[in-house]
């Protein structure tokens, strides 16, 4: 049996103890042979448990007080754990094409961005602290810069990833976005990742990727219309959103953010749909840019 075939196992048995709660063997047995049209063994279920339990930290556990059911005993942990989902779902998408082959032609995918191969290399310099010397050309340029950087996080936004880190040639924290890269090498050089650096801190009070120290979090409140206020409550833009107001037409939400471009990229992308109602310094940003867009079809 292939890796791959493994990992579907494990996924499946992780998606099951999920969406049962509580299930004794013999019911994840009857389920196996459904989907899988063959018995599962009491042994291989224990060596399934103790990979789910190294791959995903999710502890599998049996009561045998509730007539012997399985169970996940930190779910919580895991639901609030990023990283542990971010895995689920990714191999959960690529056991959806595994699937899905015989209709390929029935799913459609979002276009995966360039330079995902250099992912790996990424991950191996932030855990060896190595320096990166990056061949870097910007969309608003024509000409690449190398720079030598130290790369402290990743962060995914909007189906790009981009690299957070001290550049040399800054001599300040930047970003880089992988697709943009025209070389990539990692160097022996090391260097001393900040003790005082935390990636959620740091990004703690924005949307997307710009931050700016100097701007202040202040309180935002966004008025969505009925039509999109389950999608934000599903979706929310951020983890301070907060429902402060309920009614047939619309909703209120409000947040502490910093204003920055990829905040009013993402209140303009919603329309006549989201209106901004405080503060007032963002309100004028967002009529300024709407005013912009009318005069370019006049």
């Amino acid at each position: 049996m292939s890796k791959g075939e493994y990992y579907s196992h494990y996924i499946w048995l992780m998606n099951t103890l999920l969406q049962a709660k509580r299930i004794t063997f013999e019911e994840i047995n009857d389920r196996w042979e459904r989907d899988w049209n063959y018995s599962l063994p009491k042994r291989t279920f224990q060596q399934y448990k103790q990979a789910v339990l190294e791959m995903f930290k999710v502890t599998i556990e049996c009561d045998p007080h509730d007539g012997y059911k399985y169970f996940i005993s930190n779910v919580e942990d895991f639901k609030t754990d990023r990283s542990r989902q971010w895995l689920l779902n990714t191999f959960c998408a690529s056991n959806l094409i595994k699937q899905g082959e015989t209709i390929k032609e029935r799913i459609v995918y979002e276009e995966i961005p360039e330079k995902c191969e250099y992912l790996s290399f990424l991950v191996d310099a932030m855990k060896q602290n190595h320096k990166l010397e990056i061949t870097y050309l910007p969309y608003e340029l024509d000409t690449p810069t190398t720079y030598i950087v130290h790369p402290y996080c990743m962060r995914l936004y909007r189906q790009h990833w981009y690299v957070l880190g001290f550049s040399e040639t800054h001599g300040a924290l930047r970003h880089f976005a992988v697709n943009r890269m025209k070389n990539l090498q990692v160097t022996n050089e090391s260097f001393e990742y900040p003790d005082d650096f935390s990636p959620e801190s740091y990004y703690y009070h924005s949307v997307g990727i710009y931050v700016d120290s100097d701007l202040p979090a202040v309180k935002v409140r966004l008025r969505v219309d009925k039509h999109l206020v389950n999608y934000y409550r599903a979706l929310p833009i951020h983890h301070s959103q907060k429902e402060v107001e309920k009614n047939d037409d619309y909703s209120e939400f409000e947040y502490m953010l910093c204003i920055t471009p990829d905040l009013i990229h993402e209140i303009m992308s919603r329309g006549s749909q989201v209106k901004v109602l405080a503060p007032e310094s963002l309100k004028k940003r967002i009529k300024d840019e709407l005013e912009k867009a009318v005069k370019c079809y006049i």
